[in-house]
């Protein structure tokens, strides 16, 4: 079944290693000026901190400030809070807020699930292309709803009974394209990230996986047998 993570400790660390990965795969490097979009609990802008180093500089952007507690105690564990700037807007309206051409990269990681409102996507994607400067480039990181198993099935299906909105991988990329980006693409990134029924059941904010009693009635019995699995994660990029 591959339920070979029974730890919550190691599973933080597992998704972190995970994001760090992924900041490395879209290109981010050293000194570079990147705004993060939706940055939640702060657990992929500290990749992005840790990659651009002190002479770089991450902007996170938020609408609610929900999660600043833990996005702190996330740059601080990962020794990068002075290479980040919190900044509770819109990210459908920034213009007040982030000046045209600033960033050499603005990225994303499974921010568009969680919209309160879907039919912002495309004025934040258009937000997100005016901000980069001329040949930057914007990556929005999704979760991929093309399970393989029952395990990675659970986790998908536990989101989409939260409410959570998934696009479909061609109204992204229209979005991105109607946005004047070019050499718009989406790219398949794989994860082996499994876990046990116990720890799935438990409040994971690490792997934005919560449990209530309702979602425990119609899973649980599919998650005692299979566990979860973080799914593949889809890399749709383009290029100002």
């Amino acid at each position: 079944m591959g339920w070979n993570i029974t730890d919550a400790k190691v599973l933080e660390d597992n998704i972190f290693k995970l994001k760090f990965d992924l900041v490395k795969k879209i290109g981010v490097i050293r000194g570079m000026i990147v705004v993060d979009m939706g940055c939640g609990q702060g657990g992929f802008t500290a990749s992005v901190a840790r990659i651009v180093g002190k002479d770089g500089k991450v902007l996170a952007v938020d609408v609610s400030d929900e999660y600043l507690l833990e996005f702190k105690e996330n740059l601080s564990k990962w020794h990068v809070k002075d290479m980040v700037t919190f900044i509770q807007a819109d990210a459908a309206n920034l213009k007040s807020v982030i000046p045209d051409d600033f960033a050499d990269m603005v990225v994303s990681y499974r921010f568009l699930e969680e919209l309160e409102r879907p039919e912002d996507m495309a004025k934040i994607v258009k937000e997100m292309a005016r901000i980069i400067k001329k040949s930057g480039k914007v990556c929005l990181i999704e979760l991929s709803t093309e399970t393989k198993n029952k395990a990675e099935e659970n986790y998908v299906r536990l989101h989409e009974e939260s409410g959570d909105s998934f696009f479909a991988s061609h109204e992204i990329l229209k979005a991105m394209s109607e946005a004047n980006l070019t050499k718009v693409r989406v790219e398949n990134f794989e994860t082996n990230i499994w876990f046990s029924p116990e720890l799935a059941k438990r409040d994971l904010r690490c792997a934005q996986v919560w449990f209530t009693p309702e979602e425990e009635k119609r899973l649980g019995p599919s998650v005692d047998k299979y566990g979860m699995k973080y799914p593949a994660l889809l890399i749709f990029s383009g290029v100002k």
